[in-house]
């Protein structure tokens, strides 16, 4: 009778779990199960350092997201794992960092089922759980073995394999009461890489087990076919994805190398401001770390990381280039580094002198951008990052020395030098966050630099509002004006005698001419 009933029992457990294996060929009533730690919602999992003695006063100060991407391979995902490491606020300088994740995903648990020959009337099952790695403390463990019996003797000493299986389950759900009142769960920070990894692998396994409608094709993809943008969330097949960006990469237009989701970019960049002021950019980018999760091949990628770096020099108007005819190559900065490998380097903040909205100082509308005015203080001293050429910022010759004085003079330009500068001055408008030429062919005074894609006038070469760049042109909610009121379609007919009615010039200071139609443009009109 016990045999039948251990059979039964064991029948209906293969039949609801399927994933049950029978490690013991001579013992079929052993079986082994893994259930999965999956939390109702995401748990912090806090990693205690070594200078730490307790828990952290808030765990959720220090929190980061996994920063590796769910959805790229195994073997992409399981190198990038330093991209998730918790950090410090810059507040709390010499306090303990706080190393915290918010996952989905915690190991499974190990759980073995013995029926003996006497079970279920005169003994319970005997159960052994454990966990790889060993997160679960020791006991946690004890009270859930012992909940065994405890199951058996409350349902009247019968077949309880199922009830106590749903046990464990529903207290897996709450993480088995280890979330503490600070809502984080403490583990042994020597199970911190292998705890990562886990949940990379498990987000990727149930990412690649959904349907997605391609953003691109629109055709539906398996997710092991798709790529999930790791900045936004949108989900793209790999196919789509790779002809996209090898061919923004092959032509140069690195400024398509972004989300390929339409207003995508436009709407997390958010660049106004309610004061009117000009914010710093967020980076829109893909990274090239991504790219090769997709995968787009390593040479291409390294192509993007070239012309990358490349297109933030030319954007930068404080770059310095060496004077070498045959080199060329732009000095060393702390803003803009030279990219090892197939990363960018991060910018350092002390030599950056975009704007932001956490500026003190405003900058009022209608004023020109310029370069960073020359200080005596300061070390001239410039050396070339191609060939290690060391020379003078100023006078562009080779290194003289901080007590010398330098100056090029006039004389030196040669007359096509002076005519270009002569007709620069007076035919083109500087971009206010670069300080690339424009000239204007035809159209309204809105500009948008090729360069940056910043937004400007190019009359007074004012920094304009992406999201209402005509507010320049229009009388202000406060009521003021500027200088460039009503004058959003001035030299419609471009600007310079090669392209139409001559006019002054952004950079010239000078007041504007009066423009004479002919009677073909005042019939047009």
């Amino acid at each position: 009778m016990a045999e039948t009933e251990r059979d039964t029992e064991l029948q209906t457990l293969e039949a609801i779990f399927p994933e049950i294996q029978t490690p013991r060929p001579d013992d079929p009533y052993t079986i082994v199960l893994e259930l999965p730690v999956t939390p109702s919602k995401p748990v912090i999992v806090y990693f205690p350092t070594a200078s730490n003695d307790g828990p952290p006063p808030d765990p959720t100060a220090g929190r980061v997201p996994n920063g590796v991407n769910p959805h790229a391979g195994p073997a992409i995902a399981g190198g990038q794992r330093g991209q998730g490491q918790g950090h410090q606020d810059p507040n709390q300088q010499g306090q303990p960092q706080i190393d915290s994740h918010e996952l989905a995903h915690l190991p499974s648990i190990r759980l073995e089922i013995s029926f003996g020959p006497r079970y279920p009337q005169e003994e319970p099952p005997r159960i052994a759980i454990s966990t790889n790695p060993p997160w679960l403390p020791a006991e946690t463990i004890k009270k859930l073995q012992d909940d065994g019996p405890r199951l058996w003797e409350d349902m009247g000493r019968d077949m309880v394999g199922f009830s106590y299986i749903d046990h464990v389950q529903q207290a897996a759900e709450e993480i088995f009461g280890l979330v503490g009142d600070g809502g984080a769960l403490e583990v042994d920070p020597r199970h911190r890489i292998a705890i990562l990894d886990y949940d990379i692998q498990a987000r990727r396994a149930a990412f690649e087990k959904e349907t997605f409608e391609c953003g691109v094709c629109l055709d539906p993809k398996k997710g092991a076919f798709c790529h999930k943008m790791m900045d936004c969330g949108h989900v793209f097949c790999v196919e789509c994805l790779q002809d996209f960006y090898n061919s923004a990469i092959k032509e140069g237009n690195l400024a398509a190398v972004k989300c390929p989701a339409p207003n995508c970019a436009k709407e997390r960049e958010n660049p106004g401001s309610p004061s009117g002021r000009k914010r710093k950019r967020p980076k829109v980018f893909i990274s090239p770390s991504e790219l090769l999760q997709i995968p787009i091949d390593e040479d291409t990628v390294r192509r993007y990381v070239t012309l990358k770096y490349k297109t933030e020099l030319e954007s930068d108007k404080n770059t310095i280039y060496c004077p070498r005819q045959w080199c060329n190559g732009a000095a060393r900065s702390k803003k803009h580094k030279r990219p090892t490998g197939l990363e960018l380097a991060e910018a350092s903040d002390d030599d950056d002198g975009s704007p932001s909205e956490d500026d003190n100082e405003e900058t009022p509308e209608g004023e020109v951008g310029k370069s960073k005015p020359y200080n005596k203080t300061e070390d001239l001293l410039s050396i070339c990052d191609t060939c290690s050429f060391a020379f003078c910022s100023r006078c562009m010759q080779s290194w003289h020395g901080e007590f010398v004085g330098c100056r090029r003079p006039k004389e030196e330009l040669t007359a096509e030098e002076l005519a270009t500068i002569e007709y620069m001055k007076a035919h083109t408008t500087p971009c206010p966050t670069c300080a690339a030429p424009a000239q204007k062919t035809h159209g309204c005074n809105h500009m948008i630099c090729y360069r940056c894609q910043t937004h400007f006038c190019y009359l007074c070469s004012a920094w304009l509002d992406p999201g209402n760049p005509y507010q320049h042109f229009n009388t202000a909610p406060d009521g003021r004006v500027t200088t460039c009121f009503m004058r959003l379609w001035e030299l419609e007919l471009g600007d310079g005698a090669d392209v139409g009615y001559g006019f002054a010039g952004g950079r010239a200071g000078q007041p504007v001419p009066a423009v004479v139609f002919d009677e073909r443009v005042e019939q047009f009109i």
